[in-house]
């Protein structure tokens, strides 16, 4: 299926999905939203596909809503306008944060800035890793507009509520230093940021894929667990990976002393 406004690619386990409107520092618009769902349907539908690493083509990781899109008037009728250029705001946010719906752990790769939407798009994420040189921000404020794509829920949820709330309020940058301190970013890099994000996706591609597939579906609901569900969900699904093709060539291969094969049964 012919994407226009990202690629997507799939070798070695590793699924890269690209934001590819370098020009315009990857602006999101309805039909790169509409791909991004296709992408998601794509991968989850490809057997080979183990992990997911999602960045920017260019320098930019993803500069936000295209603002292009929403029209200049100003106003009531105009934020009426902006909220139809969006697609109603909300079924616009919910294209892009459809990468939820990955079966695979998804790496954010922000090899550059990464503000408002843009931000919001990498928070959905799993993992995240940072380019030492980029920004990051949830700006909203800055435009005179309330947060969206879900910032107020999943913001809070990475870095806290109080750190959350001077990050929303305030609509100011963060460096890759603050991101990775306050837990924003997994990990930083500089010049090897190609090669740091390419050993941790290896790395998941690596891992048994029905195990790492079960593990991200159970982190998905964690806060909604207490201790002892959370001990009920793992020997379950302990079980039933014990079971797997790939838990007895993980065993094996610990004995030879050498790297599992594993593939997926």
């Amino acid at each position: 299926m012919k994407f226009e406004q990202i690629t997507v690619a799939v070798a070695d386990g590793i699924a890269r999905i690209t934001l590819n409107r370098p020009a315009e520092r990857n602006a999101m618009t309805q039909q790169m939203g509409h791909e991004i769902v296709r992408a998601v349907a794509d991968v989850n539908a490809d057997p080979e596909a183990r992990v997911v690493v999602i960045r920017g083509a260019g320098k930019g990781f993803c500069s936000g809503a295209d603002l292009r899109t929403l029209g200049t008037e100003t106003g009531a009728a105009g934020a009426a306008g902006a909220a139809e250029g969006l697609g109603g705001n909300e079924n616009f946010y919910r294209l892009f944060l459809s990468i939820r719906d990955l079966k695979v752990p998804s790496i954010a790769a922000i090899n550059g800035h990464a503000v408002g939407a843009g931000l919001c798009f990498a928070l959905g994420a799993d993992i995240r890793v940072m380019h030492r040189d980029a920004k990051v921000g949830v700006t909203f404020v800055r435009l005179g507009i309330h947060p969206g794509m879900a910032a107020t829920w999943t913001l809070p949820r990475l870095v806290g509520p109080a750190v959350a709330a001077e990050l929303l309020c305030s609509g100011r940058l963060v460096g890759a230093e603050e991101a990775l301190s306050i837990g924003l970013a997994n990990r930083i890099a500089g010049d090897d940021f190609d090669e740091v994000v390419e050993e941790l996706a290896a790395a998941i591609a690596a891992a048994a894929p029905i195990a790492v597939r079960t593990v991200k579906q159970t982190l998905a609901g964690w806060q909604d667990r207490s201790l002892d569900d959370a001990l009920v969900r793992e020997a379950g699904v302990q079980m039933m990976t014990f079971a797997t093709e790939d838990a007895a060539e993980g065993i094996r291969a610990m004995r030879e002393k050498r790297a599992p094969v594993f593939r997926g049964r």
